[in-house]
């Protein structure tokens, strides 16, 4: 097995691995909210930490969830090119996609380092939980790295057909 495969193989494993943290974090986040409503309107009592549990579950959900849609290129297209040029074009096409989506992915992580730095020197903490927010931007930067090597991974990697992701036959 050539090493690039192996590679390939660990990481796909990894981002699917983020994909079930993130499908966690949106049930979970879906539940929180659910029962804080209950709560609030049943009992008149809402649930404390609340409001940064689902703060927390939608940057995991966020984050994590980006590898596996890049991975499986399964971003939002329009393919009205496709069928006006020719195959060359397209793969060209989706090359400079791919080199844009790397740009912007290492652009935004770079973005996001300066403000957790300052919440981790200044020491900011969560609203109701009482957290420090550099540990919840740490957590969305890890997240962010797998998208960011979902991108250049998919950069390297043959063209899939254009066959739709779940019609490939793998029923995930």
């Amino acid at each position: 097995m050539p090493p690039f495969s192996r590679i390939q193989r660990v990481l796909c494993a990894i981002f699917e691995m983020q994909l079930k943290l993130s499908m966690f974090a949106l049930v979970a986040m879906m539940l929180i909210i659910v029962a804080d409503v209950f709560m609030r309107y049943a009992f008149n009592a809402p649930i404390p930490g609340s409001y940064d549990l689902v703060g927390i579950a939608l940057a995991v959900m966020v984050f994590f969830g980006l590898a596996q849609v890049i991975s499986d290129r399964a971003e939002i297209t329009i393919d009205i090119i496709d069928n006006l040029s020719s195959p060359a074009f397209v793969r060209l096409l989706k090359l400079i996609a791919g080199l844009a989506a790397f740009g912007i992915l290492v652009f935004v992580f770079w973005s996001m380092v300066g403000p957790m730095l300052s919440a981790y020197r200044y020491g900011d903490r969560s609203l109701e939980l009482n957290l420090p927010v550099w540990l919840i931007w740490v957590v969305s930067l890890v997240g962010l790295s797998g998208a960011i090597l979902a991108a250049f991974l998919t950069m390297f990697t043959p063209q899939q057909s254009d066959i739709l992701p779940n019609e490939r036959g793998n029923d995930q």
